[in-house]
């Protein structure tokens, strides 16, 4: 009966070794990849959400209702918007003005959040905000810049940025 050799045994230890650190890294930068993944994402969605909200309501503005100076940065916008103020079922007075809302106000609070301020109370509408900036680029237009960004589970700083214009009403 022949039996193994010690260099034949310690060779295929060598081998199976090397195979099982092989799929242990495999599975390390898979799951790396897993978590920087999930977070991008995340933080897009936060991006998504809070430039969608902000859209519809600064849509319905217009330039005379915002605190916007032409062309000078912001980082918080105070608006207002149309609303039924006598509850006659119409955002039109009886002489045929726009009746308009409480002001609201979009702002970055110190921990990263974007706060949206409406008759006194504050609501979060995005989280990990590291930037937020209005810009009243020509009479009609607004110019936001938003950058959220996140670390993941790994350590690493994920970033994303959006812009977006939104036209406001004429009147």
């Amino acid at each position: 009966m022949k039996a193994f050799t010690l260099i034949e045994t310690l060779v295929s230890i060598l081998i199976f070794a090397i195979i099982v650190m092989s799929i242990f890294l495999v599975m390390s930068i898979g799951q790396r990849s897993w978590f920087t993944g999930d977070a991008s994402m995340e933080i897009r969605q936060q991006l998504i959400i809070a430039i969608t909200r902000m859209n519809s309501e600064l849509s319905e503005t217009n330039s005379a209702q915002t605190n916007l100076t032409a062309d000078v940065p912001a980082f918080s916008i105070t608006f207002k918007i149309p609303h039924d103020n006598n509850g006659d079922g119409t955002v039109v007075d009886t002489l045929g003005n726009i009746e308009w809302s409480t002001p609201i106000t979009y702002a970055r609070d110190a921990s990263n959040n974007l706060i949206r301020t409406y008759a006194g109370v504050s609501s979060i509408i995005g989280r990990d905000i590291s930037f937020l900036q209005f810009t009243n680029t020509q009479s009609r237009l607004i110019q936001v810049d938003i950058t959220a960004q996140k670390t993941d589970n790994t350590g690493k700083l994920l970033q994303d940025v959006e812009q977006s214009i939104i036209k406001m009403r004429n009147q």
